[in-house]
């Protein structure tokens, strides 16, 4: 009987076995490794995982000397390797403290890391370690994109009136499970855009969706009438984001023509054709008017003025404000200027120059009745008072006609800047026909 006890006990401790060059005894590990490893993880910055995969779950542990039958006596790591199905996605697989598994010798903890190959997309895999026993352990992987997310990738703050603000905001955040620091946020000029919140670094921002806000403003100048850009740019260690910033500058720009209501006879009043003073406003936002000012009051202009003021004038528009007219009993010349006071952003055309001559009026032998003249700044012969649908005529001293022209009015005015010298004109009033010398200079 003891001899049985004791050859039961060496097969327990060994076990012949027959291979190709011969007989070779392979030693067996008394006890029992039922239990697959176990996997803890950590998630680490820019989509690294950092695993240990651990064999210590000997019991009793320490392991007996010599184990018993049943005794829990752990294997040893065999194997760590990302599974061959499903295929693993834009991960690698590392291992940190080991690089071999050897069985006679085994390695009972490792550490290893499964990080993203583009930190700026997700991944996706399957763990398989595998211990001497063969019992596997499986955990599927799935890493969120780690480089930072930015709520959008352009924001265009609009049409901004010069002397005003425009505001924006944009949103970065960490939809990963590891830990974010904004290392840097700048403009690529800040020259309109400048940040005005949240860009003091180093910013942390939490994992699995903490967001942090940045606040800009865009301050534009006449020069930005054409349009503004800059580019945010907000740095990590795991990749960066831009936002395209853009706006345009509004600008209102008044223009006024200058007026020159040329030679008039005294006590006559003559007036701007129509449609009169006409203001414009060639900018890109609306322009309000608030005040006309006339600086001699030989020249006047409707009052109320119409539309009455204040009043806007589009962008692209423009608004005859009244008839401006000139009349003067004193003799020579006269100048004055008309101020308009707006809002405009460029304002250096705000001011009209107005400018006149006042002549002696050339009268029939009636008298006062019907008048004629010349207007040397326009080269025209002036006739006021004519009768309505009767012909003048003008003629020179061959007695060649030199017009001839059906009024319309009562005033009337022909061009003389072809003619030289004296010339005859013929015209009727009230009274009849009238016939005077003028003086083409």
């Amino acid at each position: 009987m003891h001899k049985l006890c004791l050859l039961a006990a060496f097969a327990a401790l060994a076990i012949s076995a027959s291979a190709a060059g011969g007989d070779r005894t392979q030693t067996v590990t008394p006890g029992i490794d039922t239990m697959p490893p176990v996997i803890t993880a950590t998630s680490l910055p820019c989509g690294v995982r950092e695993f240990t995969a651990t064999e210590l779950r000997n019991n009793p542990n320490p392991p007996k000397p010599t184990p018993g039958e049943k005794d829990q006596v752990e294997s040893g790591i065999q194997r760590i390797r990302l599974a061959l199905d499903p295929s693993a996605t834009n991960v690698t697989l590392t291992l940190i403290t080991t690089q071999t598994f050897p069985k006679d010798n085994p390695v009972f903890s490792c550490t290893f890391q499964v990080a993203l190959k583009d930190a700026s997309k997700p991944g996706s895999c399957v763990i398989e370690v595998l211990d001497w026993k063969n019992n596997l352990t499986q955990q599927q992987i799935n890493i969120a994109a780690a480089a930072p997310a930015i709520s959008v990738s352009s924001v265009n703050v609009g049409l901004v009136k010069v002397g005003n603000v425009g505001q924006g905001t944009v949103k970065i955040t960490n939809n990963g499970d590891g830990p974010m620091i904004l290392t840097n946020i700048s403009l690529r000029t800040g020259s309109r855009f400048a940040i005005t919140a949240g860009n003091n670094v180093p910013v942390n921002v939490a994992a699995n969706g903490g967001s942090h806000d940045i606040a800009f403003s865009y301050t534009p100048t006449q020069a930005s009438e054409n349009g503004d850009d800059d580019l945010l740019t907000v740095e990590t260690a795991c990749g960066n984001v831009t936002c395209a910033l853009s706006g345009k500058g509004g600008v209102s720009r008044i223009v006024v023509e200058d007026w020159n209501a040329g030679e008039v006879a005294a006590d006559v009043q003559t007036c701007k054709p129509d449609p009169g003073l006409l203001i414009q406003n060639t900018g890109n936002v609306d322009l309000q008017i608030t005040n006309l000012q006339v600086s001699d009051p030989k020249f006047t202009l409707s009052n109320p003025t119409v539309p009455a003021l204040p009043f806007t004038i589009p962008a692209g528009g423009s608004q005859s404000v009244g008839q401006l007219c000139y009349k003067s009993s004193t003799l020579g010349s006269a100048t004055a200027t008309l101020t308009i006071t707006s809002d405009a952003t460029d304002n250096t055309d705000n001011v009209a120059n107005l400018s006149a001559s006042t002549s002696t009026g050339v009268e029939d032998e009636i008298g006062q009745i019907a008048r004629v003249w010349f207007d040397v700044a326009n080269s025209q012969i002036v006739f006021s008072q004519v009768q309505p649908s009767t012909v003048v005529t003008v003629v020179d001293l061959q007695g060649r006609v030199l017009a001839s022209q059906v009024a319309d009015g009562s005033t009337l005015r022909i061009n003389a800047a072809a003619w030289s010298g004296v010339v005859m004109v013929s015209f009727t009033d009230e009274s009849g026909v009238n016939s005077r010398t003028i003086s083409v200079r």
